[in-house]
């Protein structure tokens, strides 16, 4: 069993760790507020999130549109002539549904929510590349919030119908006779066990199942063509039945496995590090104690004393979209114009609704090379001096006249969470000492601050 935090140890620190874990990091007075409620109190205004569709609207998006770019009466150079019209409209409404989830990510009052469904972008990757439908992976979006802290096996049912999934894996093709392995080979492979726990037969029979399964060409939404599906016997973990897809994700769930990679997974993208064997253990007794509720499963990690180990606290490198939400909660500014984010999610490697494979992104180092360092320093210099944008307030990150050895520590709270390194900080002393109440000097610094590797870590 995973082990309670004491009391003594709800700090700030680990109020900060809370937050810019199970969330996107917050400002200084936002880790106050948290620490203020108390250590479970803390978790459960996280995860029990209510309902914020009216402060964020989902784009508007016609599947009918985007879906039939012909119809009889059209000539040749008609179609040709509206499937460019289409390329262009199913391109701008990718991209406003990027950024109506970036700010959603940035602005919700339940970021923990948010957080969870880019876990689970991640997890069940599709890609706009292939689906190349708007409207569909909006849709899948949805159905990723409306299960994110749920129970996994509904979950995976949902998933195993859900239409971008569908034509990313080709099911839409899948039908007696001949199904189509892809979907249940990912299933097994990437999205429930793990490799090496199913054998070659136990995918061509689960295929099977998964026989009739459309895209309804009306409304964008799942279709179960029986005509095309496969109704017979098959053996599956060496059980035999007439399985469909609903009980195959049923038999795949009940394997002890499933349990352990998920729980692996998770932990992993929260805390940054994969659990070893008995660690591993530990994680998949209490997903399974939790019913395999993700949120309950969460509650459980970011309550216990484990959770918040030194060896784990700014160890885990920013994601792209972490670096860049949790760099304008640090310094209290607005998120960057949409050409902004979407330009530079681009060229750091995070692009939303397009993960560069079915595995989803790989994170942790390959987040980091030479150039998209490079990067993340020269956008950090646009972040704090505006870059078009509203600058931040430099009075309230760091008042003039403040003392150098306050001040240091002022923004070593605010950007770190922590004490400076004793070169860092001495660089930073110099600084400050030589001329650092002008406001240029200021941002200057905070600037410096945010182009060091310490600043990479959350």
């Amino acid at each position: 069993m995973l082990t309670q935090l004491a009391a003594k140890e709800w700090t700030l620190e680990a109020a900060a760790h809370l937050l810019n874990r199970a969330a996107f990091g917050g400002s200084p007075e936002e880790i106050q507020k948290l620490h203020a409620m108390g250590h479970a109190a803390a978790v459960r205004s996280l995860l029990h999130a209510g309902e914020d569709e009216d402060l964020f609207p989902a784009p508007e998006i016609d599947p009918m549109r985007i879906q039939r770019p012909r119809d009889d009466s059209m000539t040749p150079e008609e179609v040709a002539e509206r499937r460019k019209i289409i390329k262009v409209q199913a391109r701008e409404r990718t991209q406003e549904t990027r950024i109506w989830w970036i700010q959603r990510m940035a602005s919700t009052p339940y970021p923990a929510r948010e957080k969870c469904v880019l876990f689970w972008h991640g997890h069940w990757a599709t890609s706009i590349q292939k689906v190349n439908d708007p409207f569909l992976v909006l849709q899948q979006n949805q159905t990723l919030r409306a299960h994110a802290f749920g129970p996994f096996a509904p979950f995976a049912k949902e998933m195993s119908k859900d239409p971008a999934m569908i034509r990313y894996l080709d099911l839409n093709s899948s039908k007696v006779g001949h199904p189509n392995e892809n979907f249940a080979r990912e299933l097994m492979e990437l999205f429930t066990l793990g490799e090496g726990h199913y054998s070659e037969v136990d995918i061509q029979e689960a295929a099977r199942a998964f026989t009739g399964y459309r895209i309804n060409p009306e409304t964008g939404g799942f279709l179960f063509s029986r005509r095309n599906h496969d109704a017979g016997a098959k053996k599956i973990f060496g059980k035999s039945g007439a399985f469909d897809g609903d009980a195959t994700v049923d038999l795949i769930v009940s394997r002890p496995q499933c349990a352990e990679f998920l729980s692996a997974k998770i932990w992993n993208f929260y805390v940054g590090e994969k659990p070893a064997g008995p660690l591993n253990q530990v994680l998949a007794s209490e997903y399974r104690a939790s019913g395999m509720q993700t949120g309950n499963f969460l509650e459980r990690i970011f309550l216990s004393r484990e959770f918040y180990s030194s060896k784990y606290r700014r160890r885990q490198i920013k994601s792209p979209v972490q670096w860049l939400i949790q760099s304008c909660k640090n310094l209290e500014r607005p998120m960057p114009n949409p050409k902004m984010v979407q330009n530079s999610l681009e060229q750091l490697g995070q692009v939303l609704f397009a993960p560069p494979n079915v595995k989803g992104w790989d994170g942790g180092r390959a987040w980091i090379s030479s150039s998209s360092l490079l990067l993340r320093y020269n956008l950090a210099d646009t972040l704090v001096r505006g870059g078009g944008d509203a600058a931040p307030d430099m009075e309230k990150i760091l008042p003039a006249g403040t003392k150098p050895p306050q001040a240091c520590d002022l923004l070593a709270w605010r950007l770190f969470q922590a004490p400076l390194n004793p070169a860092l900080r001495e660089k930073t002393l110099h600084l400050l000492e030589k001329n650092g109440n002008s406001e240029a000097a200021r941002r200057d610094i905070v600037h410096l601050l945010m182009s060091t590797p310490e600043f990479q870590l959350t």
